[in-house]
Protein backbone atom coordinates (compact mmCIF):
# COMPACT_ATOMS: atom_id res chain seq x y z
CA UNK A 1 0.00 0.00 0.00
CA UNK A 2 1.63 3.39 -0.85
CA UNK A 3 2.05 6.17 1.53
CA UNK A 4 0.72 9.70 0.23
CA UNK A 5 2.14 13.09 1.38
CA UNK A 6 -0.85 15.17 2.72
CA UNK A 7 -2.21 17.54 0.35
CA UNK A 8 -5.04 18.80 2.03
CA UNK A 9 -2.64 19.42 5.49
CA UNK A 10 -0.59 21.21 3.16
CA UNK A 11 -3.23 23.27 2.11
CA UNK A 12 -5.05 23.41 5.79
CA UNK A 13 -1.51 24.18 7.38
CA UNK A 14 -0.68 26.73 4.86
CA UNK A 15 -4.06 28.91 4.96
CA UNK A 16 -3.71 28.89 8.17
CA UNK A 17 0.29 30.35 8.04
CA UNK A 18 -0.94 32.96 5.27
CA UNK A 19 2.78 32.31 3.57
CA UNK A 20 4.05 30.06 0.99
CA UNK A 21 5.04 26.97 2.96
CA UNK A 22 6.61 25.22 -0.26
CA UNK A 23 9.20 28.96 -1.16
CA UNK A 24 12.56 27.51 -0.64
CA UNK A 25 11.68 23.65 -1.48
CA UNK A 26 14.41 23.71 -4.22
CA UNK A 27 16.96 23.98 -1.60
CA UNK A 28 16.20 21.11 0.13
CA UNK A 29 15.14 18.58 -2.93
CA UNK A 30 17.81 15.78 -1.55
CA UNK A 31 16.71 16.11 1.81
CA UNK A 32 16.06 12.49 2.94
CA UNK A 33 15.12 13.53 6.99
CA UNK A 34 11.62 11.25 6.04
CA UNK A 35 12.61 8.34 4.94
CA UNK A 36 13.81 6.15 8.26
CA UNK A 37 10.25 7.40 9.31
CA UNK A 38 8.87 6.27 6.29
CA UNK A 39 9.93 2.61 6.76
CA UNK A 40 9.31 2.61 10.58
CA UNK A 41 5.61 3.71 10.06
CA UNK A 42 5.23 1.32 7.02
CA UNK A 43 6.33 -0.97 9.56
CA UNK A 44 4.21 -0.62 12.15
CA UNK A 45 1.07 -0.13 10.19
CA UNK A 46 1.51 -2.99 7.79
CA UNK A 47 -0.87 -2.40 5.09
CA UNK A 48 -3.29 0.21 6.30
CA UNK A 49 -2.70 3.49 4.35
CA UNK A 50 -1.27 6.95 5.99
CA UNK A 51 -0.49 10.16 4.33
CA UNK A 52 2.94 11.98 5.65
CA UNK A 53 3.21 16.04 6.16
CA UNK A 54 6.97 16.49 6.13
CA UNK A 55 7.65 19.70 8.27
CA UNK A 56 11.82 20.26 7.57
CA UNK A 57 12.84 23.03 10.60
CA UNK A 58 15.75 25.01 10.08
CA UNK A 59 15.48 28.33 12.14
CA UNK A 60 17.26 28.76 15.40
CA UNK A 61 20.81 28.34 15.19
CA UNK A 62 20.71 31.95 13.46
CA UNK A 63 19.02 32.52 16.84
CA UNK A 64 22.25 30.93 18.90
CA UNK A 65 24.72 32.39 16.54
CA UNK A 66 23.28 36.27 17.04
CA UNK A 67 22.12 35.23 20.65
CA UNK A 68 18.66 36.41 19.33
CA UNK A 69 15.78 35.19 21.19
CA UNK A 70 14.06 31.67 19.43
CA UNK A 71 10.97 33.63 17.90
CA UNK A 72 12.10 37.06 17.19
CA UNK A 73 11.70 36.50 13.29
CA UNK A 74 8.22 37.06 13.17
CA UNK A 75 7.83 33.78 10.82
CA UNK A 76 8.70 31.70 13.36
CA UNK A 77 5.98 31.42 15.87
CA UNK A 78 3.22 32.08 13.27
CA UNK A 79 4.29 29.40 11.65
CA UNK A 80 4.90 26.97 14.83
CA UNK A 81 1.06 28.68 15.66
CA UNK A 82 -0.25 27.60 12.88
CA UNK A 83 1.00 24.08 13.13
CA UNK A 84 -0.26 23.81 16.71
CA UNK A 85 -3.73 25.25 15.41
CA UNK A 86 -3.48 22.93 12.43
CA UNK A 87 -2.87 19.63 14.77
CA UNK A 88 -5.67 20.61 17.31
CA UNK A 89 -8.09 21.44 14.79
CA UNK A 90 -7.97 17.99 12.60
CA UNK A 91 -10.44 14.85 13.07
CA UNK A 92 -7.83 12.15 11.92
CA UNK A 93 -5.26 10.42 14.70
CA UNK A 94 -1.96 12.09 14.24
CA UNK A 95 1.26 10.76 15.03
CA UNK A 96 3.74 13.78 15.14
CA UNK A 97 7.45 12.48 14.87
CA UNK A 98 10.87 14.26 15.16
CA UNK A 99 13.43 12.46 13.42
CA UNK A 100 16.37 14.25 14.52
CA UNK A 101 20.26 13.53 16.15
CA UNK A 102 21.38 15.24 19.02
CA UNK A 103 25.22 16.14 19.65
CA UNK A 104 28.01 16.12 17.13
CA UNK A 105 31.31 16.14 18.26
CA UNK A 106 35.19 15.69 17.12
CA UNK A 107 37.26 16.43 14.90
CA UNK A 108 35.59 15.50 11.89
CA UNK A 109 32.88 18.23 13.20
CA UNK A 110 34.92 20.57 14.09
CA UNK A 111 36.80 20.23 17.20
CA UNK A 112 40.68 20.10 17.75
CA UNK A 113 40.57 17.05 19.82
CA UNK A 114 39.51 13.42 19.11
CA UNK A 115 36.71 11.84 21.18
CA UNK A 116 37.63 10.20 24.63
CA UNK A 117 35.92 8.04 26.50
CA UNK A 118 35.56 10.64 29.10
CA UNK A 119 34.68 13.39 26.98
CA UNK A 120 31.58 11.21 25.34
CA UNK A 121 30.79 11.04 29.17
CA UNK A 122 30.89 14.20 29.83
CA UNK A 123 28.73 15.04 26.61
CA UNK A 124 26.42 12.23 27.24
CA UNK A 125 26.02 14.46 31.08
CA UNK A 126 25.23 17.88 29.23
CA UNK A 127 22.74 15.92 26.63
CA UNK A 128 20.57 14.33 29.38
CA UNK A 129 20.61 17.25 31.12
CA UNK A 130 19.38 19.47 28.10
CA UNK A 131 16.84 16.08 27.52
CA UNK A 132 15.20 16.63 31.16
CA UNK A 133 13.74 20.06 29.35
CA UNK A 134 12.63 17.74 26.32
CA UNK A 135 10.77 15.46 28.52
CA UNK A 136 9.22 18.05 30.43
CA UNK A 137 8.01 19.67 27.13
CA UNK A 138 9.86 23.23 27.80
CA UNK A 139 10.44 24.26 24.36
CA UNK A 140 12.19 27.56 25.89
CA UNK A 141 14.12 25.86 28.38
CA UNK A 142 15.46 23.26 25.88
CA UNK A 143 16.55 26.17 23.17
CA UNK A 144 18.02 28.13 26.97
CA UNK A 145 19.87 24.85 27.40
CA UNK A 146 21.40 24.47 23.95
CA UNK A 147 22.19 28.45 23.94
CA UNK A 148 24.04 28.65 27.03
CA UNK A 149 27.21 27.05 25.55
CA UNK A 150 26.80 28.36 21.66
CA UNK A 151 25.28 24.93 20.51
CA UNK A 152 29.28 23.89 21.36
CA UNK A 153 27.77 20.07 20.74
CA UNK A 154 26.37 21.13 17.77
CA UNK A 155 22.68 19.84 18.24
CA UNK A 156 21.70 19.26 15.52
CA UNK A 157 17.88 18.62 16.39
CA UNK A 158 18.23 21.93 17.27
CA UNK A 159 15.00 23.12 15.38
CA UNK A 160 12.95 20.50 14.57
CA UNK A 161 13.03 19.47 18.55
CA UNK A 162 12.01 22.86 19.42
CA UNK A 163 9.18 23.00 16.68
CA UNK A 164 7.99 19.62 17.73
CA UNK A 165 7.98 21.17 21.74
CA UNK A 166 5.80 24.31 20.37
CA UNK A 167 3.49 22.46 18.14
CA UNK A 168 2.64 20.28 21.33
CA UNK A 169 2.04 22.31 24.00
CA UNK A 170 1.24 20.13 27.26
CA UNK A 171 3.14 17.37 25.84
CA UNK A 172 5.69 15.19 28.31
CA UNK A 173 8.03 12.47 27.37
CA UNK A 174 9.98 9.64 28.51
CA UNK A 175 13.04 9.12 27.37
CA UNK A 176 13.17 4.84 26.30
CA UNK A 177 17.02 5.47 25.48
CA UNK A 178 19.65 7.43 24.63
CA UNK A 179 23.36 6.19 22.56
CA UNK A 180 25.83 7.81 21.32
CA UNK A 181 27.54 6.31 17.88
CA UNK A 182 31.26 6.77 19.12
CA UNK A 183 34.33 7.37 16.87
CA UNK A 184 37.81 8.96 18.15
CA UNK A 185 36.78 11.16 14.90
CA UNK A 186 33.11 12.00 15.14
CA UNK A 187 30.53 11.25 17.31
CA UNK A 188 27.22 11.52 17.03
CA UNK A 189 24.26 11.19 19.76
CA UNK A 190 20.40 10.52 19.91
CA UNK A 191 17.60 9.25 21.81
CA UNK A 192 14.11 7.48 21.33
CA UNK A 193 11.61 8.98 23.73
CA UNK A 194 7.59 9.01 23.42
CA UNK A 195 5.51 11.56 24.45
CA UNK A 196 1.57 12.14 25.23
CA UNK A 197 -0.14 14.99 25.62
Amino acid sequence: MPISSSSSGHVTLQRRYGHDLLASETAHRAEHSVEFQAVMLRRLLGERPFSILPVLASFLHEAIWGEGEPESDPRVPRFLDALGETLQATERRVCVIAGVDLAHVGPRFGDAEPNTPDFLERVAGEDRRMLEAVMAGQAGAFFDSVAADGDRRRICGLSPIYAFLRALPGARGELLRYSQWPDPAGAVTFCAAAFSS
